[in-house]
């Protein structure tokens, strides 16, 4: 049996959580986190060659303890990391948003949760995953 590829995604909505835990069960290795503050341990982790490297990695903006932003910015300053598809997955949709939250970020996909339910995103995630295999 081959190992699933890994998605480290940082969101705290569990009724997201568990539609998608659901849907991507047996598809990824998808490990959620709910706080900015242990995602960047969870990161720092990573670079140290502790914890597997993820193929994507899904940030929600509005998180509890801070921005997502920010977990975005840690990654994409990490040499190992950078290159690495990163999703904005959030409840922010106008384009003004898209721009002040990541003005100057490089990420693959700026998503709307309400625009991208896992019959959408599901097939997005496999095709980014794949190319960037």
């Amino acid at each position: 049996m081959s190992k699933l590829k890994k998605i480290f995604w940082v969101e705290d909505e569990k009724a997201f959580i568990n539609v998608y835990e659901k849907a991507l069960e047996g598809i990824f290795d998808v490990e959620f986190i709910s706080l900015a503050r242990t995602a960047l341990d969870r990161i720092k982790e990573i670079e140290k060659g502790k914890e597997e490297k993820p193929s994507l990695f899904v940030i929600d903006l509005l998180l509890p303890d801070m921005n997502g932003v920010i977990v975005l910015d840690e990654i994409k300053k990490i040499e190992s990391l950078k290159d690495i598809p990163a999703f904005i997955l959030t409840n922010y949709g106008e384009v003004k948003d898209r721009e002040k939250f990541i003005d100057g970020l490089e990420v693959e996909k700026y998503l709307v949760k309400t625009k991208w339910p896992p019959s959408k995103l599901i097939p997005l995630i496999k095709e980014t995953i794949e190319l960037k295999s």
